[in-house]
This record gives C-alpha cells, sequence and structure tokens, in this order.
C-alpha cells in the first residue's frame, strides 16, 4: 500500500510540473500575482534615513502601485516624539516597540485577512487613528526592526539597506530638517545618541537579508589618470550590491552599450563590477556600480522588465528630465530584478501545490 500511495504522489506531482510547463506565456507576472491567496510579503530594514523608500520604488512602480502596498513599522513605536524626550528612549530600541503586534498583524495578512494598521505621523510626531489595511498581492514591510528574528517566518524575501555614516548623515539631514521640520540641534545629538544604538539593535540584520545595499561616496574619480574630466550627476554615489542567487533565474536581460560611445571621449563616466564571493556564510555575487548610466540604456532596460511584468508602461516609466542615471536609481532595476526572480519562484510553487491540491 505504501509504494501505491507514493507512486499516487509522484504521479501527481509529474502532472503538477506538466501543468505548469503547458500555462500559456500570455500569463504576465501581474496576471499571475492577481490570482494569489496568500501576499508575498518582502522586508526592508536600515537605519532612520538610509534609503529604504528609494530602494522599493522601483518594485513599486515596476510591478504596478495597485498589486503593491506598504506597511510603515514606524507605527509601531510605543512612544510618540514627546514621549521619548521624557523617557529618553530610542525607537532602534526593540523593547519600545510593538514587534508581538506587528508579527500577529504579519500572520493575519498571510491569511488574506485585514488588519488595522497604526500610524505615526512624523510631522506632528504623534500617533494618528489606526487605518484598516488590505492585503494586495505584494506587501512591504519597511522599518527599523523588520528583519527581526520573530518577523522571518512571515517574510519572503529581505532586503537591508546600509549606507555608510557620512550619507546617512547627509540623508537624515536633508529629510528630517527640510521636509520635516526638526530642529538641527535636536538632530544632531540624536544622531549620535544613534551611533552604538544602531550597532547594537539593528546593524545585525543583514546577516538574513537577500539583498545588504551598501552606499558611500562616490570613488570614480580615483580611477581617472592625473585628472578627471568626466561629468556626473548631483546625489552620485558608490553602490555595493551583496545578492544571494535566486533559485530560479528569468530571462536574460540585455545591458545595452555602444561600443562606439565607449570609446569616445565623451563617455559617461560608469563602473560596473561583478564578483561571486560568500557573504556571512552564503554565496552571493558582488555587484559594484558607480558614477552614472544614460538615460537610453536605464530606459532600455525598463522595457524589458515592463514587458515581462506587464504593468502599463506609463506608470512604470516616468519620464526623465536628466540626461543621466546615477548608479543608486541603476541599482533600483538590479533589485526589482532580483525580487522579480522570487516572485516567481514562489508563483511557480504556490501553482504546484494548488493543483496536487486540486
Amino acid at each position: 500500500m505504501k509504494e501505491l500511495s507514493e507512486a499516487g504522489v509522484a504521479l501527481r506531482e509529474q502532472k503538477a510540473e506538466k501543468v505548469i510547463v503547458s500555462q500559456p506565456i500570455c500569463y504576465t507576472m501581474r496576471y499571475r500575482l492577481q490570482q494569489l491567496k496568500s501576499p508575498i510579503i518582502l522586508g526592508v530594514a536600515g537605519d532612520s534615513g538610509s534609503g529604504k523608500t528609494t530602494y522599493c520604488n522601483g518594485i513599486r512602480r515596476l510591478l504596478g502601485l495597485d498589486l503593491v502596498s506598504t506597511i510603515c513599522t514606524d507605527g509601531y513605536h510605543k512612544e510618540d516624539r514627546e514621549q521619548r524626550k521624557k523617557s529618553g528612549r530610542l525607537p532602534l530600541d526593540p523593547d519600545a516597540n510593538h514587534l508581538n503586534l506587528l508579527t500577529e498583524h504579519l500572520a493575519a495578512l498571510k491569511e488574506g485577512k485585514s488588519v488595522d494598521i497604526p500610524i505615526y505621523n512624523h510631522a506632528t510626531g504623534k500617533f494618528d487613528p489606526p487605518r484598516p489595511f488590505y492585503p494586495t498581492p505584494i506587501i512591504v514591510l519597511e522599518g527599523l526592526h523588520a528583519l527581526y528574528p520573530q518577523l522571518i517566518p512571515w517574510l519572503d524575501f529581505c532586503i537591508f539597506v546600509d549606507p555608510d555614516y557620512a550619507v546617512k548623515w547627509q540623508w537624515k539631514w536633508e529629510r528630517d530638517i527640510k521636509r520635516r521640520g526638526h530642529k538641527a540641534e535636536a538632530l544632531e545629538q540624536e544622531m549620535l545618541q544613534r551611533m552604538a544604538a544602531y550597532k547594537h539593535w539593528i546593524d545585525f540584520q543583514k546577516i538574513n537579508a537577500n539583498v545588504v545595499i551598501k552606499i558611500c561616496q562616490s570613488q570614480i574619480q580615483q580611477w581617472a589618470r592625473h585628472s578627471f574630466n568626466g561629468k556626473l550627476p548631483n546625489n552620485c554615489y558608490r553602490v555595493e550590491l551583496i545578492l544571494e542567487p535566486g533559485a530560479i533565474p528569468l530571462p536574460e536581460l540585455s545591458l545595452p552599450f555602444d561600443l562606439g560611445s565607449i570609446l569616445g571621449t565623451n563617455r559617461v563616466p560608469f563602473l560596473l563590477a561583478v564578483i561571486p564571493c560568500c557573504y556571512w556564510g552564503r554565496p552571493a555575487i558582488a555587484i559594484h556600480l558607480d558614477g552614472a548610466i544614460s538615460c537610453a540604456t536605464v530606459a532600455e532596460l525598463k522595457n524589458q522588465i515592463v514587458n515581462f511584468t506587464g504593468v502599463p508602461v506609463d506608470e512604470a516609466l516616468p519620464q526623465e528630465e536628466h540626461e543621466m542615471v546615477c548608479a543608486t536609481q541603476f541599482t533600483q532595476l538590479l533589485i526589482a530584478w532580483r525580487f522579480l526572480e522570487e516572485v516567481n519562484y514562489l508563483l511557480n510553487k504556490a501553482n504546484k501545490l494548488l493543483v496536487l491540491v486540486t
């Protein structure tokens, strides 16, 4: 009887594989995501002002804003801004956050249930009333503790954003002073206080990440001989992507370069290196990017990705007003493509299980 049972399971698996293979290729990723019963949850962790939202924007645009929703973990702080001034506690401390409530919410969302998400208002420094949150096919969990151990079981893909201290200081200063109205003296004192807290409570999360994004000031001028004659866009940075290889590769992407233009004197300065490596005991790929790349090259890559995902072109390809795209913007596409690899793998897995149950 056992042998017959095993034979039956093998037959069902074989049929399931055939069904997956025979699916029409016109089923875009967007169509397949719309059929999901349980959402795919992406966790994005990093310090405040580290660029977490920026690096998720590529995923949002290339899959469509209607399929991707975001939960900001700031709403799970236990204290508002005034209360933190009195208590002296930093939101980086996991005990200063309702992580148990967040865990319960993720478990409910995975079952397709709605939850009431707490909202922290950065403009007022207070909590707004909770709002109902209904699961979309893709949920981005974004915040200081998004990759904490108790949350990992509910996450399907993990990203850690890790700019160096000088870049982080610059970004947080511009955001909190110019856009959120914080006082400069208070912000400087907070940043100094956060340094040790970040290393103690936040930094370790990158060990569990599928993608780690390291950012520092551009170093491309150091590669020039004697003097640098190139032209770079404002806010140009060097980016190192540390990627865990995907289980199932997606179709090949072509990176169009004009060799004649590369050999010309007016070529946009750009550095790209891909190096197999080991990161925290796991096989990985380190991708180094610096400088700028032409908008024509980036537009071609976007078109290839859009054709694969099926997102409306007008949503995915906003009008570019500049001639060059810096490495940080180009990195968005690489991260989005790696995430799409994981989505494709999870969709195939879910489809196989559905066929087996049926």
